[in-house]
């Protein structure tokens, strides 16, 4: 890519190609990347990679995530340069600020601001449930991660894929897609891609998840044995779901969200619900099924967004409280 500042024409506001946000980024002087609030793999990798490459051509950048905790200890391995800063040192008023994998502005967290201090930003997302809120945007729903939007990007950068760029891009990937379980020929070609270029999945994925502590079996059991299964929720497809208390939240995060792929395996046609309390009545909800009911609809109108078949939000209140506003949810999107 050429340097900072370049001259090259720029694309107007509003939606972009991957040529368009390539060109946005040649003429930023320095770039804040931002993911949404508890970043996944999806979010992080494609911050991590767009920044990296950045970085390496000469353009200061930065990456980091709304809320106290700017990435979790088994993503931290995807970022070798140390770009990652958390929130309370991103840079005030960056000229450029990219968004990766946040599909509305109040995913942001406590960076929404520097929606106001930028000079130009430019979002990229793949959520069905995107409401623009950047200068320019490149969104893609049929995307099945972020990640390959910043690959297409970094392609018309001329970045060439190295292994640090690949396992960011492969995280983000994997991850999203279900182990490539869907995603089609697009994700299995980027994949194959990513592997020539040394993203080594095996070793990858034993950093991504790590060992599991002992402790965890106890804590799994007993939020697994606080499931319920309630059968006449989502218009009869049904819904199951479990909760996880802030105590157990606090000492095994990076184990918990593992939970709702139990669930799902269980709902058969419904919806699998894992109810995550971050702080004392304040909720991240994760919702996971076949893609009817509609999980984005769902969502958005909870305050999140997400896929059809897999989506979140985050809200305040009592457990129960939240499940009074999920089944009516439900029940509104089957109706």
């Amino acid at each position: 890519m050429s340097g900072p500042g370049s001259d090259q024409p720029l694309p107007g506001p509003g939606p972009v190609d991957p040529a368009g946000a390539a060109a946005v980024l040649r003429a930023a002087r320095d770039v804040l990347v931002v993911g949404h609030v508890r970043p996944d793999a999806d979010a992080a990798g494609s911050a991590i990679a767009l920044a990296t490459a950045l970085h390496r051509a000469g353009v200061p950048a930065t990456v980091s995530f709304g809320g106290p905790d700017p990435v979790s200890a088994s993503l931290a391995v995807l970022d070798p340069d140390g770009l990652v800063v958390p929130s309370t040192s991103a840079p005030a008023a960056p000229d450029l600020l990219v968004t990766c994998d946040v599909s509305s502005a109040h995913r942001l967290g406590d960076l929404a601001g520097r929606l106001d201090t930028a000079r130009e930003s430019l979002a990229v997302d793949h959520h069905a449930s995107f409401t623009p809120f950047a200068t320019r945007h490149l969104v893609d729903p049929a995307a099945p991660a972020t990640v390959l939007l910043v690959r297409a990007v970094l392609g018309e950068l001329g970045t060439e894929l190295d292994p640090v760029l690949a396992r960011a891009l492969f995280a983000g990937l994997y991850t999203d897609t279900g182990g490539f379980r869907w995603g089609g020929s697009e994700a299995l070609r980027l994949g194959a891609e990513l592997v020539d270029a040394g993203a080594e999945p095996r070793g990858l994925m034993r950093e991504l998840t790590g060992t599991r502590p002992f402790g965890w079996l106890a804590a799994q059991a007993a939020v697994l044995a606080g499931a319920r299964r309630e059968p006449a929720a989502a218009g009869g497809a049904g819904l199951v779901w479990a909760a996880v208390d802030v105590d157990t939240a606090t000492r095994f995060r990076d184990q918990t969200l593992t939970v709702v792929g139990q669930l799902l395996a269980t709902a058969g046609d419904g919806v699998a619900a894992l109810l995550t309390e971050s702080e004392p009545d304040m909720w991240s909800v994760s919702l996971r099924g076949t893609g009817s009911p509609d999980l984005s609809r769902v969502a958005t109108a909870l305050g999140g967004g997400g896929h059809p078949a897999a989506a979140g939000f985050e809200r305040g209140g009592t457990r129960d409280e939240l499940l009074t506003l999920l089944r009516a949810e439900l029940a509104s999107a089957t109706g």
